[in-house]
């Protein structure tokens, strides 16, 4: 949630001179902080570094409305639908305002292994589909040599360490990936667009997966937040639509055997 990479919002006197804040945020590399008429009291509002412009701090305060704030209880994924148009939010901690999250704030922990899972998940949804959409293992038909060599060659290592696990299980994303997209009634199933609509999409979520798990301090890594989250959401999307139609395909099946009975 919310809550697990808000930062505490760092608040300001209604009546401090402005260009000694703006000296302040500048040193501590803020862009906004919270505006109090009080000591310790609530936040009243909000100034930004780059509007302060001489005066006090009461000619630069603009206030806080429902637009600007989340909740602390908020979850991951709609605090990124959040952040997709806007840098900043901040955060109600009770009935009180007491953090901001920014975009900046997406690159830590709590957002990566939210990701990680995420993308894991549609890992684990197109191994479903390979595996019941290509009868008898045909699938080793369709992938190159050299990548039906490779996941032998990792079956064979993880075997000699005693684990059980099918050739399928050693399948790289890619290889997954790419025999989704050969099925044309797979893609249409998901709702993937055309092959190459779906390619795209799959090749970013790949591409998400590797600067996750290599650690890398950057996620945007030269795009764009907006590109990241807008990501994110069509790969839950997926991962919503696969889950009906997976739900659908138990459906269909829990019928024949049904039908079987009664015919039996």
């Amino acid at each position: 949630m919310a809550r697990t990479i808000l930062e505490p919002l760092q608040c300001c006197p209604l009546d401090a001179p402005s260009d000694e804040i703006k000296r302040i945020l500048n040193d501590r590399g803020f862009d906004v902080a919270g505006v109090q008429a009080v000591e310790n009291g609530p936040v009243v509002g909000f100034i930004e570094r780059e509007s302060l412009q001489g005066g006090s701090i009461r000619e630069h305060t603009r206030p806080m409305s429902a637009e600007h704030l989340i909740s602390d209880a908020t979850p991951l994924g709609d605090l990124l639908t959040v952040l997709r148009t806007k840098e900043r939010v901040f955060v109600l901690v009770g009935s009180e305002v007491k953090g901001i999250v920014t975009r900046a704030d997406l690159n830590k922990p709590p957002v990566r292994v939210y990701l990680f899972g995420l993308v894991s998940f549609l890992e684990m949804h197109l191994r479903f589909w390979v595996r019941t959409s290509y009868g008898e293992d045909s699938w080793k038909e369709k992938l190159k040599k050299a990548r039906l060599k490779a996941a032998n060659k990792l079956q064979t290592m993880r075997r000699a360490r005693n684990e059980e696990i099918t050739l399928l299980d050693c399948l790289q994303f890619c290889d997954k990936r790419d025999l989704l997209l050969a099925r044309t009634d797979l893609r249409a199933k998901l709702g993937l667009g055309s092959k190459k609509q779906a390619e795209s999409l799959l090749k970013k979520a790949e591409n998400l997966r590797d600067l996750l798990a290599h650690s890398q301090q950057d996620l945007v890594q030269g795009a764009s937040w907006q590109a990241l989250i807008e990501l994110i959401e069509r790969i839950e999307a997926l991962v919503h639509r696969s889950d009906d139609a997976v739900e659908q395909e138990a459906k269909s099946v829990r019928k024949s055997v049904d039908a079987l009975w009664v015919a039996g």
